[in-house]
């Protein structure tokens, strides 16, 4: 059961929920709230505009960063450029709670904020940067074992 070939496969597993879960919350949140719903979340593009960094204007700055983060979320999600893609999730994640603590830090405190999730997502990043030199061949898992993973 606890054999190289079962570890490595269990490991590739975690690595992939961690990477699949990472990628849809990205898609969700770009699509969602800033592209098919930004009317209904006005607090957003009011962060943008405090934040000065937009161009033409904060909406479409809004549209164009939820495409973004979607386009992200989809390569999570197919796990192109793995380490890539978890390192620009986690820089970006923390832009975002750097401006939304400059621009509203009253949502720093929000039960349903991002501060909480951001975390659970950064977890998710560091899994996937962790097991990402994992072989995705699982029947070179005991060579892989051989070079100093614990059992």
């Amino acid at each position: 059961m606890n054999n190289p070939t079962t570890i490595t496969q269990r490991l590739l597993a975690a690595k992939r929920i961690a990477r699949i879960s990472l990628g849809l919350v990205w898609i969700y949140e770009g699509l969602v709230p800033k592209v098919l719903f930004a009317a209904h979340h006005p607090e957003q593009t009011e962060l943008v505009l405090r934040s000065g960094l937009y161009w033409p204007d904060p909406t479409l700055t809004l549209f164009a960063l939820g495409l973004l983060q979607a386009a992200l979320g989809l390569v999570l999600v197919m796990g192109w450029l793995e380490k890539w893609a978890v390192a620009a999730a986690t820089a970006w994640m923390g832009g975002l709670i750097f401006l939304v603590a400059q621009g509203r830090p009253d949502l720093m405190t929000d039960p349903f904020g991002a501060l909480a999730k951001d975390a659970c997502l950064i977890g998710c990043a560091a899994v996937v940067w962790i097991l990402a030199e994992i072989p995705v061949d699982a029947r070179i898992g005991k060579e892989f074992a051989m070079r100093g993973v614990k059992q």
